[in-house]
C-alpha cells in the first residue's frame, strides 16, 4: 500500500460501525458525497482497499485520524468490522548521537473489533469516511518520551473480516506521517525501501510472515524497532540477516532493494548513513565494539569519516557493474546441422560487442570453459542425463574449450569452433530435432578479459541455444509461453549465472530466444534447461525429481519464497502435456506427467482423491507409466490457471 502522502488516487479503507457501540451496515445506502469525494451506493465488491488520510493530529497527547476508504473502482467502502491502529514517532538522524541513523519509536497499538471491543472511538460515517481517536495518551508512555516536534506516524491494518452483508475484504495496510499539532506533512522521513522492491521477489509482501497481515514494508520497519522487538530483530538488522545468505544474484547489489522510488525518498540512506548495527547485519563476522575484523568502534560517530557515501556505494555495487561490463563484451552464435549418419555438426562463432563474428583464436586463451550439451526432442527430450531406459542414450556433454585449450575432436575452421557429435537417436516428429545448449565462461579481472591462469576469476557469459534437424525441415521448438525468464531475473538478477561452478554458468538473454511476444519483443524462455533436466531426471535418475517440469517447483518450494504460481508463471500451457511421456519421480520409478508435475508442489494425499482413479500411475515402472501417460483424466474436471490453479470446470 502506498504512502497516502504520495499517492495521486484516493487510497481509502472500509468502514466499521457508526461508533463502537453500533454495528455497521455493509449494504446500506451511502450518503451523497461532497464534490470530488466518495458518495452514493457503497462498493458491491472489494478487491483492493485504498486509503486517503484527511486529517491527522495529536491533541493533548492523544492521536486521531480521519480517513476515507474506497475500492479499486473508487467507490466508498462501508462497514469494515476490524482494524488495528498503531502510533509511532521518528527520532531524526543524529539526534541520539553523532552518526546514528533515524529511528522509529513504537508507542503501541489498539485493535478495534466492532463485534467485540474497541479501545478508542471509531466512527463510520457510512459514506466511505471514517475516524478513529486513540484511547492511549502518548505522554503516559513509560518507555518513550513523546515529543510533539517530531514526525508522528499512524498505521492502520484493516483485517479481512467480511462486511455485515458478507462482502469479503482483503487484509490491507495504510499509514500517514504528519506534524503533531497541525497535521501537516512531516518534514523528514525514514522510507528507505519501497514495497515494490520487496514484491519483485515476494510478489505480495503479506505472504512472507504474520499470516498475510502486513503488505507494506513501512509497517514492518515501524514495528521492528528497538524497544518493541528483541535485539537482532530490529528491521535494519533482521532484513539483512535474512537475505544475506540467500544465493540470489540480485542481492549482490544493495541497490536491488535500495532503489530510487517515489515511495522511498530516503533510499540513499544505505550508503549515506553507515552504522555498526546495519553494516554488521551483513558483515556478521565483524565485531565493531571488540575491534574484531575492523578497527574498534564504540559508537557510530566515526563511520562516515572513512566510509563516505560514494565509496560505500561503489564498493557495494561494483561487483555487479563489473560483471555486466564483461558480459557485454562478447557473445556467441551457433548452428547445428543433422547428418545422414545420425551425427550433427555444431559450429560456434564468437561475437564481439556489436554482434560481429571474430576469430575464436584471438580470445581462446581467455576462455575458461566453452561447454555444450546436446539432446534430441525439444518438447520431450529422449536422451537422459544418464542413459534413458527408452532410447538407451544419454545427453552429449562436450567442452569445446577448457582452460584456453581446444578439446579433443574440436577444430578451428575459419575462426569458428567445430565439433561433430556422436550418433544421435533421431526419429520423426519432435525427435527429428536436436538442440544444443551452450555456456561460455571467460577469465576476467575487473571489467577486462584476461588470459586464464590457475587462480583466475571468471565471469559467465550469455548462453546460446541452437536447433537442427536431420531431415533439413524446420526444427520443432519447446513452448516458451509458460514462464518468461524475466520473472527469474526479478529475484536472481539479469546477470544470474545459472549453475556456475559445476557448469560454465549460463546467463540467459535474448541470445537464447527463438520466439517473440505480441509486441514483437524477444521472449527469453527457460526451455534450454531441458537439455540436462530431462524426463528421466538428472544425475540421480529421478531421485531428486530433476525433470524440468518438477525441479523448479521442488527447489523453490524448499526455499519458501515462491508461494503463488503467478510469481513465475504468466500462463499454463496445458496442451504441452499432450506430447509428454512419464517423468522419473524416484530412482528408476516413473509417474504420469500431469500427476508428476502437480505432486512436485502438492503432497499426493492433499489432492483429495485417489490419483490412480484418474488414470495416473505413481512411481510405476518405465513402460507402464509411459503407456498411461496420455490416459490421465485430470483436465476433464480441472482447469488450472496461474491465478487459480485449483479451478474446476463446472
Amino acid at each position: 500500500m502506498m504512502n497516502a502522502q504520495t499517492t495521486k488516487i484516493a487510497l481509502l479503507l472500509a468502514a466499521s460501525a457508526v461508533t463502537m457501540a453500533l454495528t455497521g451496515c455493509g449494504g446500506s445506502d451511502g450518503n451523497d458525497g461532497n464534490p470530488g469525494e466518495p458518495g452514493g451506493e457503497p462498493a458491491p465488491a472489494i478487491q483492493t482497499l485504498n486509503f486517503t488520510f484527511d486529517k491527522s493530529v495529536v491533541t493533548n497527547g492523544v492521536p486521531s485520524v480521519e480517513f476515507t476508504v474506497t475500492n479499486e473502482d473508487d467507490l466508498p467502502v462501508v462497514g469494515l468490522q476490524k482494524m488495528r491502529f498503531a502510533a509511532a514517532q521518528l527520532i531524526p538522524q543524529g539526534a541520539t548521537g553523532a552518526g546514528n541513523a533515524s529511528q522509529w519509536q513504537y508507542f503501541g497499538d489498539e485493535t478495534c473489533d466492532v463485534a467485540a471491543t474497541c479501545p478508542g472511538t471509531f466512527v463510520d460515517k457510512k459514506n466511505g469516511h471514517y475516524s478513529y481517536t486513540f484511547n492511549m495518551n502518548l505522554t503516559a508512555n513509560a518507555k518513550i518520551t513523546y515529543n510533539d516536534q517530531l514526525a508522528q506516524r499512524v498505521l492502520i491494518r484493516a483485517y479481512n473480516t467480511p462486511l455485515p452483508d458478507g462482502t469479503q475484504v482483503p487484509n490491507s495496510n495504510a499509514f500517514v506521517d504528519f506534524t503533531a499539532d497541525t497535521g501537516a506533512a512531516a518534514t523528514y522521513s525514514r522510507k528507505i525501501v519501497a514495497t515494490e522492491s520487496c514484491n519483485t521477489c515476494h510478489q505480495d509482501l503479506a505472504n512472507v510472515k504474520h499470516g498475510g497481515a502486513y503488505s507494506d514494508v513501512n509497517y514492518c520497519a515501524t514495528c521492528h524497532t528497538a524497544g518493541k522487538v528483541g535485539v537482532g530483530k530490529e528491521f535494519n538488522v533482521l532484513v539483512h540477516a535474512k537475505h544475506k545468505d540467500l544465493t540470489l544474484g540480485s542481492l549482490e547489489s544493495c541497490q536491488s532493494c535500495h532503489a530510487a522510488n517515489d515511495a522511498a525518498p530516503d533510499w540513499g540512506n544505505w550508503s549515506r548513513i553507515p552504522t555498526a548495527a546495519t553494516c554488521g547485519s551483513c558483515h556478521s563476522t565483524v565485531d565493531f565494539a571488540a575491534g574484531k575484523g575492523h578497527s574498534q568502534q564504540l559508537d557510530n560517530s566515526n563511520c562516515i569519516a572513512c566510509h563516505n557515501s560514494d565509496w560505500t556505494a561503489e564498493l557495494h555495487t561494483g561487483k555487479t557493474a563489473d560483471k555486466k561490463a564483461v558480459i557485454a563484451q562478447l557473445g556467441i552464435q551457433a548452428t547445428l546441422v543433422g547428418q545422414t549418419d545420425d551425427t550433427a555438426v555444431l559450429t560456434v562463432s564468437i561475437l564481439d560487442k556489436d554482434g560481429n563474428a571474430i576469430d575464436a583464436a584471438t580470445v581462446q586463451d581467455k576462455i575458461k570453459r566453452l561447454e555444450t550439451v546436446t539432446n534430441v526432442g525439444p518438447n520431450f527430450p529422449i536422451m537422459g542425463y544418464n542413459k534413458s531406459p527408452g532410447s538407451g542414450a544419454a545427453k552429449i556433454a562436450k567442452d569445446l574449450v577448457k582452460d584456453g585449450a581446444l578439446q579433443d575432436g574440436v577444430t578451428l575452421v575459419d575462426g569458428k569452433l567445430v565439433f561433430t557429435t556422436p550418433a544421435l537417436p533421431f526419429g520423426t516428429g519432435d525427435t527429428d530435432t536436436a538442440f544444443t545448449f551452450i555456456g561460455l565462461e571467460m577469465c576476467s579481472t575487473g571489467t577486462s578479459l584476461t588470459a586464464c591462469t590457475v587462480d583466475s576469476a571468471t565471469t559467465s557469459m550469455k548462453a546460446e541455444l541452437a536447433f537442427g534437424t536431420k531431415s533439413g525441415n524446420t526444427p520443432s521448438m519447446r513452448h516458451v509461453n509458460s514462464v518468461n525468464f524475466s520473472t527469474c531475473q526479478g529475484c536472481h538478477s539479469d546477470t544470474f549465472e545459472i549453475h556456475k561452478g559445476h557448469h560454465s554458468g549460463f546467463v540467459m538473454t535474448e541470445q537464447v530466444s527463438h520466439a517473440k511476444d505480441a509486441n514483437g519483443k524477444a521472449i527469453v524462455g527457460v526451455d534450454a534447461c531441458v537439455a540436462c533436466h530431462t524426463p528421466d531426471g538428472t544425475y540421480a535418475s529421478g531421485a531428486n525429481k530433476g525433470a524440468f517440469e518438477m525441479k523448479l517447483h521442488v527447489i523453490h518450494g524448499e526455499q519458501g519464497v515462491i508461494k503463488e504460481c503467478t510469481q513465475c508463471h504468466n500462463d499454463f500451457n496445458l496442451d504441452a502435456f499432450k506430447v509428454k511421456g512419464a517423468l522419473a519421480t524416484s530412482a528408476g520409478k516413473y509417474t504420469t506427467p500431469i500427476t508428476a508435475t502437480c505432486t512436485s508442489c502438492h503432497a499426493p494425499e492433499s489432492i483429495g482423491h485417489g490419483l490412480e482413479n484418474m488414470g495416473a500411475i505413481v512411481n510405476g515402472d518405465y513402460v507402464q507409466a509411459n503407456q498411461a501417460a496420455q490416459s490421465e483424466t485430470c483436465f476433464y474436471c480441472h482447469k488450472p490457471t496461474p491465478t487459480d490453479h485449483t479451478q474446476v470446470k463446472m
